[in-house]
């Protein structure tokens, strides 16, 4: 029986992933409560400043994104880190990069999605690791909370890699964000 990941339909980042097609049969797995689980990502208020900004402000978490994180090959839970710092500070460019080739990211699509007056704050629970065809993959429940009145959201991210299969690209081979669920509350 394939994993949990590997039944999971692409759905659409809130509408933000349009373009992706969906993969056929499987079923949709139910979104996991995030609160249950151990937060792997940084809030606002648990962000570590980097050493430029030891006040731990959006421009100084910026100027310490971990740029290492898009090369990540075993911890798919530092770029979920990345990505959701990126976001957080609206660095559209750098969180675009975390995902995969094939969802067509693109940074307006970010920006018209989390942009807004005040960053959204993201908390990513523990997830679970399952391989597929050569693949491997990391599901974790999310849940977007935005400060600016706009309906909080909660669903699940996936991430994919080449599970280190003769005849893979060095870009295959790192993780990236291959699809979410995530919807409105």
């Amino acid at each position: 029986m394939p994993s949990r990941a590997a039944r999971l339909l692409p759905i659409l980042l809130a509408g933000s992933l349009a373009t992706l097609s969906a993969c056929k049969g499987g079923e949709t797995a139910a979104p996991a409560d995030p609160a249950a689980s151990e937060s792997v990502v940084p809030t606002e208020t648990e962000a570590q400043p980097s050493a430029d900004a030891s006040d731990g402000t959006e421009a100084g978490i910026a100027a310490g994104l971990d740029m290492g994180a898009l090369q990540e090959r075993r911890d798919p839970e530092r770029l979920l880190r990345f990505y959701t710092n990126a976001v957080r500070v609206g660095d559209w460019g750098s969180a675009a990069k975390a995902w995969s080739l094939d969802a067509l990211m693109t940074p307006e699509k970010l920006e018209a999605e989390f942009g807004g007056a005040a960053g959204p704050k993201i908390a990513v629970g523990r997830g679970d690791a399952g391989t597929a065809a050569g693949s491997l993959y990391y599901e974790a429940p999310v849940t977007i909370d935005f400060q600016d009145g706009r309906d909080s959201r909660r669903g699940t991210i996936v991430l994919r890699r080449a599970n280190d299969v003769p005849g893979a690209s060095e870009l295959q081979l790192v993780w990236r964000i291959e699809r979410s669920s995530i919807v409105q509350q």
